[in-house]
């Protein structure tokens, strides 16, 4: 998959282990879309702290938030979207009325497995009869998987009725052509073990959905010759004191060298465990300046590394 496919996408699903950057990379190609003339909106999932906040300087609500340049945003609470559904799906006003009023129903909503889940999906697909295309920042991992496997739960659950005909409905959109998975893994052993489980599992829940993208964010570059690898292995073995600037030159030396070295390990994993997928690599853009900038100039380095991405794979 290219990145090109990815922004003609209808809905692209971002998801990661926590702490992987996937809601900044979500807000990047939100951004990067958006600016391709398709009107977008990037959703957050039913969030309490919405991270979308610090990428836009606006908190999302339920009802979208225009952030300029045709690229909106939203937090997707389940109860917001409970009330939506029940009108979509009950025909009498006064019905639903009734049930968002009985003390007694209310804990049955809350209880009733996979209901939030199949309410948030129901928007989700929902959106996009709105929107050219609907970014969404998934839960991580283990969360994100249990939200994709819900509608064929319903199914199983409900052979007829509104409950089957809309998870039907969300089931068809995650396996179209026009439906992306993105995956943000890091250059550690235990995310990139994470990410390859994901995908699997992802893939064990919609059979139909398209190889994913995997994004391995904060990757080094290789930056030292082999002279250079060999010059500090000799001066790590020569060196013993633990201080003064040339200590500290060695320590930042070292750094460098691991990190090149796990960047090198993770794409080869990546590229082994998941030979369809589309890798790509995103540099560590804090390292570059951005952290001072907060993470509304993270987001823009990478809607920047992105498209430089994207015009290599046109020239190749």
């Amino acid at each position: 998959m290219k990145l090109r496919t990815l922004h003609e996408s209808r809905l692209v699903l971002v998801t990661g282990k926590g702490g992987t950057g996937k809601t900044s990379l979500a807000s990047a190609l939100g951004r990067m879309t958006a600016r391709k003339g398709r009107r977008t909106i990037v959703v957050e999932v039913d969030s309490f702290r919405p991270a979308l906040t610090a990428m836009f300087g606006v908190k999302p609500t339920y009802t979208p938030t225009d952030v300029g340049g045709g690229l909106y945003i939203a937090n997707l609470a389940w109860r917001d979207a409970l009330v939506e559904w029940l009108i979509d799906t009950v025909p009498a006003e006064r019905i639903v009325k009734l049930i968002l009023g009985n003390r007694i129903v209310q804990p049955f909503l809350e209880a009733t497995p996979g209901l939030k889940e199949l309410v948030i999906l129901s928007r989700i697909i929902k959106l996009m009869d709105e929107y050219d295309q609907v970014v969404v920042d998934m839960p991580a991992s283990g969360h994100a998987v249990s939200l994709m496997g819900v509608p064929n739960v319903a199914l199983d659950l409900m052979r007829t009725g509104p409950i089957h005909d809309r998870a039907q409905q969300i089931l068809v959109t995650l396996e179209s052509r026009r439906t992306n998975l993105v995956i943000v893994a890091l250059p550690e052993e235990m995310v990139v073990n994470e990410t390859v489980e994901l995908w699997q599992r992802m893939r064990g829940q919609v059979k139909g959905l398209q190889q994913p993208l995997v994004v391995l964010n904060r990757a080094a570059t290789p930056s030292l010759s082999d002279d250079e690898q060999a010059l500090l292995h000799r001066l790590s073995e020569a060196e013993t004191a633990g201080e003064g600037p040339v200590y500290e030159l060695l320590l930042a030396g070292r750094w460098e060298a691991g990190l090149e070295k796990a960047t090198a390990s993770a794409l080869t994993r990546l590229h082994a465990e998941l030979p369809d997928a589309a890798i790509a690599s995103l540099a560590r853009l804090g390292a570059l300046g951005g952290q001072e900038g907060g993470p509304d100039r993270i987001v823009e380095q990478m809607v920047a590394a992105l498209t430089r991405l994207e015009l290599a794979e046109a020239k190749a």
